[in-house]
């Protein structure tokens, strides 16, 4: 084969690949947003393109609190279990190509992952069942406060007509009698 024929082939190669994602990898089209909470630890890795990507949740931050990152072709940025993370294909100069990423699992130390499962049980067993009970009480309390307002307004309108009958038992007999 001359030297010639394999150029043209291998940009051949290169020109039918250049519009398609990496192979192994997730798609992400321009214009379309994609949201990850992963439950273990993880590493995104954008193998083509770039994306407008926002962290949030860690451990460490603020509730409410993020992050905001571009990562373009070879990037990769380490997600723990917990965090939140929203990327949007992002291409400036306009261009709509796709972005092809991957999601590989990682796993944690020891160390850490014990943090985590004591950090995970502690969520699961006192944090979010205590959040229900204050829902709980929440509503129960609106409930009782509507109930009782019910009731006064019903305890109202029995006086108010208790009162209107007396005064008409009272004043009929008395317009009756001669003066």
């Amino acid at each position: 084969m001359s030297p010639r024929n394999v150029l043209e082939s291998q940009q051949s190669v290169q020109a039918s690949l250049a519009g398609r994602p990496a192979a192994g990898c997730w798609k992400l089209t321009t214009g379309k947003a994609l949201s990850l909470r992963p439950h273990t630890h993880g590493v995104l890795q954008i193998a083509q393109g770039q994306v407008w990507l926002t962290l949030s949740g860690s451990l460490a931050d603020f509730p409410g609190a993020a992050a905001d990152h571009v990562l373009r072709a070879g990037d990769r940025l380490v997600i723990a279990p917990g965090q939140h993370v929203v990327m949007e294909a992002w291409n400036p100069s306009g261009h709509a190509d796709a972005v092809a990423f991957r999601w590989d699992s990682v796993v944690a130390p020891a160390t850490a992952q014990s943090a985590s499962l004591a950090a995970r049980d502690w969520e699961c067993g006192v944090v979010q069942p205590l959040r229900d009970l204050v829902h709980a009480l929440g509503q129960g309390g609106r409930a009782l406060g509507a109930a009782l307002a019910d009731v006064a307004g019903a305890g109202g309108r029995f006086a108010a007509g208790l009162a209107r009958f007396a005064l008409h038992r009272i004043a009929a007999p008395l317009q009756r009698k001669p003066a």
